[in-house]
């Protein structure tokens, strides 16, 4: 099925809104078997969405987001009723929902606006928004599909997931079956290896392997007609092959996973962060019920706060300095004696794009964990900007502590 997708937007093109959107849809429909054969992002301007649906006219499912705003900048209806020769009116009923939507923030918009964002292109079928003011609208051109959706991922979403998904699937001609799994801890080379090993001799299979947020993943597909094992039994040997470093499937993060294992053991943890600014605490905290299993996280940025906090020697700092293994030892003491946890970790490092040295470059980051019977404090060297070195970083304080788990229990 030939999808394409068309993003509108000035706030995409000169970087002030990143573009999730494109991801979501993307995954979404990976996970039953469909790709996006192509993405064109415009500005917000009538003519560039018009070449943009040019290009994109043939497709069997031509989506848009953004442009459905109450603004006159929001020009996606109107592009797309002029292209298609189609009338565009103010639909009252619609009118009537969005008034009631808004309910005492009516009063701040004016007419006209309410006017703009009422509006409906001929024959389109309204996809409800439960989360907005804009509905998305569906257009029936022949056999294409054409989707218009708002543009806020907390409108985009359910609107794609609840309506739109299960309308494009209605349109395939063979239903693709796929299967996705989550690796930590592993390196995505050690991963393609034991996977493509474990799969070995399962016909029909489609493999594709990456990196995603905080751990590897893994996803084979095959159509739903052949092999009707070959899913069931390459979970089985994924399973054996990755035991324990395989992710639960109701795990999406390998922070979700540490959460799991440290409620299973008892454990309750904190953690100590200097160049991450508490990035490894809010991961662990992203997930409802994180109470379980995390107490608390201290940001020791200056050396007087790892001394005053955490109890870092001073010597030790003056003579190994914030950045070393011997400091960030300390830190995890401090964690374990002063608050009173059972897991641990701790990270002091280099983020950049200053402050690095022929001894110590921008990257170098110190990461420590500790659970019962374990410790292990290890210097990595990250490559890449900032918020990069910063990222790694949390990813790999969350995994060198799961490993430490798993290598205690299993």
């Amino acid at each position: 099925m030939n999808i394409r997708i068309i993003c509108i937007g000035d706030e995409l093109l000169s970087g002030d809104t990143v573009n999730t959107n494109l991801a979501f849809i993307g995954e979404e429909l990976a996970n039953h078997g469909l790709n996006v054969a192509a993405e064109t992002c415009v500005p917000d301007d009538m003519d560039a969405i018009h070449d943009a649906i040019r290009q994109s006219d043939g497709a069997d499912v031509l989506i848009f987001i953004g442009g459905l705003g109450p603004t006159t900048d929001d020009l996606t209806r109107a592009a797309v009723a002029s292209y298609l020769g189609f009338q565009i009116r103010v639909d009252e009923s619609l009118k009537q929902h969005i008034i009631s939507y808004l309910g005492e923030r009516r009063r701040n918009m004016a007419d006209a606006y309410l006017d703009i964002q009422s509006q409906v292109i001929d024959t389109a079928e309204l996809l409800p928004n439960n989360n907005g003011t804009a509905p998305g609208q569906l257009i029936r051109r022949g056999n294409a599909l054409w989707a218009l959706l708002p543009g806020p991922p907390r409108e985009i979403k359910p609107m794609f997931i609840n309506f739109l998904l299960p309308k494009i699937l209605e349109k395939c001609d063979s239903i693709v079956e796929t299967l996705t799994v989550r690796v930590c801890a592993l390196p995505e080379s050690i991963v393609e290896s034991k996977a493509r090993h474990a799969i070995e001799g399962i016909s029909g299979l489609h493999f594709a392997i990456c990196i995603k947020k905080d751990c590897i993943m893994i996803r084979l597909s095959k159509p739903a007609d052949s092999n009707p094992q070959a899913l069931d039994l390459a979970k089985q040997r994924l399973q054996k092959e990755f035991g324990h470093y395989l992710l639960p499937d109701e795990c999406l993060t390998t922070a979700h996973y540490l959460g799991i294992l440290l409620k299973d053991r008892h454990l309750m943890m904190a953690t100590a962060e200097s160049c991450t600014g508490g990035g490894i605490a809010a991961a662990m905290t992203d997930t409802a019920g994180s109470s379980e299993w995390i107490v608390g996280g201290v940001v020791t940025y200056a050396n007087e706060w790892k001394m005053n906090v955490l109890g870092v020697h001073e010597e030790t700092l003056q003579r190994h300095g914030a950045v070393s293994e011997a400091t960030v030892h300390q830190m995890l003491d401090g964690l374990q004696m002063r608050f009173d946890v059972q897991a641990g970790v701790a990270v002091s490092g280099i983020a950049g794009p200053g402050g690095g040295t022929p001894e110590k470059p921008v990257g170098t980051v110190v990461i420590g964990a500790f659970a019962p019977h374990w410790r292990c404090v290890k210097t990595f060297h990250f490559s890449g900007l900032r918020d990069t070195v910063r990222q790694r970083t949390v990813n790999a304080a969350i995994n060198l502590l799961i490993t430490g788990l798993l290598e205690t229990n299993h």
